[in-house]
């Protein structure tokens, strides 16, 4: 699965799987989707949960963005919703009950497209595009990173 970090400017962050359906979230209110993304994949991989779900926080409309593990696969799915942004849990399954249209699906094996996520927030974690990401959205999510990067390491 092709996993991209499209942009991140001014409380903006934007991210694309397969070139599907780009997924835009604002930091307005206070959601951070990056870094429940990476903690979402964490418990996928480690078999806490075999699903998420995430709000991304347009303004002022949301997209929901539902991640599921099925044996060793990942289906990713984005969701319309008839929801303003405001009106929505961060994460958690309440979301599932706001969701409209299925807008984008996409599947990948599950350690492969956790790799694809751990590689593109990885130009983020030193250096110029930590600067660029801790000035423009806020702190890197690190320890969610770290638990990714050693996940996909040992198993």
């Amino acid at each position: 699965m092709l996993f991209k970090i499209l942009s991140i400017y001014h409380g903006w962050f934007e991210v694309d799987f397969n070139r599907g359906w780009p997924l835009t979230n604002s930091d307005y209110l206070g959601c951070d989707a990056p870094y429940l993304l990476l903690e979402a994949l964490g418990d996928l991989l480690e078999g806490k949960i075999t699903e998420a779900w995430l709000c991304w926080q347009d303004e002022p409309i949301a997209r929901i963005l539902n991640l599921e593990k099925q044996n060793d696969k990942l289906i990713v799915k984005i969701y319309a919703t008839g929801k303003e942004s405001y009106d929505l849990d961060y994460n958690g399954i309440t979301l599932s009950k706001h969701i409209t249209d299925c807008l984008f699906t996409t599947e990948g094996e599950l350690r492969d497209s956790a790799k694809s996520i751990l590689k593109e927030f990885e130009l983020y974690e030193n250096g110029n595009g930590r600067q660029r990401y801790d000035v423009n959205w806020g702190d890197f999510p690190q320890q969610q990173y770290e638990r990714l990067k050693k996940l996909l390491l040992t198993k």
